[in-house]
């Protein structure tokens, strides 16, 4: 079961019974930053995390991660005796959650061209075929498969590199922490 942590704030919000405006006087912050949490407009600070983390008997793990995974990540008030799990300082956790945003825009980017990549071929397909074109139908569809190519190797390459940065916080999304 997969639930971003937008879901998991509202769910454990409601299930304290508590409304948006009474979480966020129990979070020193505004209603508005609770609202942005639960509709995934905002990620809340990692003392935030942990805050909500004591007030609703949750790990941060639970919290963090997409998947529910085991014991680690259960809601109901695991603490670290209950499990044992590699320990991330708050720097680390803070410099994993920088660079995760500071990519963020380069792999939405590089998910863009993807998703783009086939237009070139439908254009000089649709055109070749209306007569806007001078050249055969199979020409632009080989002119269109070539851009396609090119547009999804430089995604490819985009994702690349710009996840290799990511890769030593690896555990951090596959391991208890």
């Amino acid at each position: 079961m997969s639930m971003i942590m937008a879901e998991k704030i509202a769910a454990l919000r409601r299930r304290s019974g508590w409304s948006q405006e009474e979480l966020a006087e129990k979070m020193s912050i505004s209603r508005q930053s609770v609202s942005k949490w639960e509709s995934g407009a905002s990620i809340p600070d990692l003392d935030k995390i942990i805050k909500m983390s004591q007030l609703f008997s949750v790990s941060t793990d639970y919290l963090l991660k997409d998947e529910i995974e085991d014991l680690c990540s259960q809601p109901g008030g695991d603490t670290p005796e209950e499990h044992e799990g590699r320990r991330v300082s708050l720097e680390e956790a803070n410099a994993f959650m920088e660079l995760s945003a500071r990519l963020s825009a380069k792999i939405a980017f590089a998910v863009m061209l993807f998703i783009l990549s086939p237009i070139c071929l439908i254009v000089l397909g649709g055109m070749s075929e209306s007569g806007l074109l001078s050249i055969s139908e199979d020409l632009a569809a080989g002119a269109g498969c070539v851009v396609l190519l090119l547009i999804v190797a430089a995604g490819v390459g985009i994702l690349i590199m710009k996840g290799a940065p990511l890769k030593k916080y690896e555990y951090m999304e596959k391991e208890c922490i």
